[in-house]
């Protein structure tokens, strides 16, 4: 089970946590995890190019040793990216000193403050261990484009619903549901900017 719009009991258990960024402007913030992946990502980048929006990509160590040169176009695009851990461990089954070194290994190839655990799911004590400068970056809206029973409609349906201003939307450029992701965005998009939304990077 997940929540659409994170409650606000979720978002109290990880009080270091960014789960939105609230302002006046309308503003909200695309994010993609678990990239780079080749013809996903660069699909996403295509799109986000097209519609001049810029977003925030949470990239695993492993994908971007893997495919550099995709990295470095999020990159020269004006994207920002940040840390996904190297290999995706969920933090709530994983012992602290391993799932510290995973971390510390993405952020070394990746180079970015920002932290969004996997899963969303960490410990208080891990949470505690990081690095003081990290500046973890939950959400507030989860569309599902990971639940085999969403198809593109639920996904657009669930974005469009639980969004405001300030928000924080959680996509994936994943295999898995990278396709579904890829057909949902520019409806999302063009959506989302007829309510008057305005998009971008989160900074850190």
């Amino acid at each position: 089970m997940y929540f659409v719009k994170t409650p606000k009991i979720a978002q109290s258990i990880i009080k270091k946590a960014v789960w939105n960024i609230p302002n006046n402007d309308r503003k909200i913030f695309l994010t993609f995890d678990d990239g780079p992946t080749p013809s996903i990502t660069n699909r996403a980048l295509d799109i986000l190019k097209e519609y001049r929006i810029k977003a925030t990509f949470f990239c695993l160590g492993k994908q971007v040793e893997e495919n550099p040169l995709l990295f470095q176009r999020i990159i020269d695009e004006g994207h920002a990216v940040g840390n996904h851990s190297y290999s995706h461990l969920k933090g709530w089954t994983t012992k602290n000193e391993q799932y510290l070194e995973d971390v510390r290994k993405g952020e070394a190839i990746i180079k970015s403050n920002l932290f969004r655990p996997p899963y969303g799911k960490i410990k208080r004590s891990q949470v505690n261990l990081l690095n003081p400068q990290t500046k973890i970056i939950l959400w507030d809206v989860l569309p599902g484009d990971f639940s085999p029973s969403n198809n593109v409609e639920k996904i657009i349906s669930n974005t469009l619903e639980a969004v405001e201003s300030g928000s924080i939307i959680v996509l994936h450029d994943n295999t898995i549901c990278g396709k579904k992701m890829l057909d949902a965005l520019p409806i999302i998009i063009d959506k989302l900017k007829e309510k008057k939304y305005t998009f971008s990077a989160i900074t850190e």
